[in-house]
């Protein structure tokens, strides 16, 4: 699905629904399958769409009016005949000469009757609704605390506890001595609130944003996928991390900032070791937008996952390359962008594992 447009596609965990996938991942809309075929209606299929017609007509023959095809019930003559041309679904519809009949009387004044309460009724709930409650009833969403700001400092290596007050933000100091690139990584402590993350220069002007970390990176990674992160080259100087969340809810959450220490060169095999429960990351600088070739090769006993983060932001992931023969390394060949790409590998099973990396132009 990497390549996929964004749209509605049957759900992959096999549940009779459809689920939307943006471009990038499957996300959390489902709505259900739609029928593939329409099932004909009208008056030959009368009796099985609505079964009481069937006694109704025994017991009342007046109320049933001939239907516009050859075969259906016959009706008394007492609630008249249907204007000829009138006809809608294969039945026609009452005409003057039911008003001229004593039961079209009785028909026709019920329903005035019914529509002076309709009207009625919705005049009262028009004026009801209007008016302010007494008391005040119970409320829904963030109360309390907007606007209100949350300060910290964001450490390079550490991860830093935050909180966000309901209809605040919290924002973290980070200090970087040197280009480097870093995975900025927000976690929520219940994984129920909607975070985003912006990162702005000391100038106050945004440098990056992350909304939705994705369905890959929340299972590789951990955490929800509702929850932010980025993975973005940086020049020296002073930010601040500026967190929030998007439906204004107060939230507890973790900041954590990790070096992307590893460069890997074009054509070149890097050796990486990858942690128990962890991942290894490193980044190469793409000279030009194109299709590329990322081969992961484990060295050891390990099942690898591979994903990538690109210039753009956008993630690819790819597990096993050739699963029918049993090839559990990852090979990913997509189009990415110039600039910098970060790689990340992970172990299926959360062991340790050694790969080796490489990336060439396809």
């Amino acid at each position: 699905m990497n390549e996929q447009a964004p749209g509605w596609y049957p759900d992959p965990s096999g549940e009779n629904q459809q689920r939307y996938w943006d471009g990038d991942s499957w996300t959390e809309y489902y709505r259900p399958l739609l029928p593939s075929t329409t099932e004909p209606s009208g008056p030959q299929s009368a009796y099985e769409d609505y079964p009481y017609l069937e006694s109704a007509t025994h017991r009342r023959p007046d109320v049933m009016v001939t239907p516009g095809t050859p075969g259906g019930w016959q009706s008394s003559s007492a609630w008249g005949t249907p204007d000829e041309g009138r006809e809608s679904g294969g039945t026609k519809v009452f005409g003057s000469g039911v008003r001229s009949t004593p039961g079209g009387v009785a028909a026709v004044a019920s329903l005035v009757v019914l529509a002076l309460l309709l009207v009625t009724g919705i005049t009262w709930w028009a004026l009801s609704g209007s008016r302010e409650p007494d008391t005040p009833g119970p409320t829904s969403g963030p109360t309390g605390g907007s606007g209100s700001v949350t300060t910290g400092t964001v450490a390079l290596g550490e991860e830093t506890p935050a909180q966000v007050e309901a209809g605040g933000v919290w924002e973290g100091a980070l200090s970087v001595d040197e280009p480097v690139v870093l995975i900025l990584d927000v976690r929520s402590d219940t994984g129920d609130e909607d975070l985003e993350m912006t990162v702005e220069d000391a100038a106050g002007n945004e440098v990056t944003a992350g909304d939705d970390r994705g369905r890959e990176l929340a299972e590789e990674l951990e955490g929800s996928s509702l929850d932010p992160l980025i993975a973005v080259p940086f020049e020296a100087g002073e930010y601040t991390v500026v967190v929030g969340e998007l439906d204004g809810f107060a939230s507890e959450f973790s900041v954590r900032a990790t070096e992307v220490a590893d460069r890997v060169a074009m054509l070149e095999p890097t050796q990486a070791a990858v942690p128990s429960g962890g991942y290894w990351a490193g980044s190469i600088e793409l000279p030009e937008a194109g299709e590329y070739v990322v081969d992961v090769e484990d060295t050891s006993s390990g099942d690898p996952v591979l994903l990538t983060l690109d210039a753009d932001g956008r993630v690819r992931s790819n597990d096993d390359r050739d699963p029918g023969n049993d090839d559990r390394n990852p090979l990913l060949e997509s189009e990415f962008p110039a600039g910098t790409l970060v790689l990340i590998v992970t172990e299926w099973s959360d062991d340790t594992t050694d790969v080796t990396v490489t990336v060439s132009a396809s």
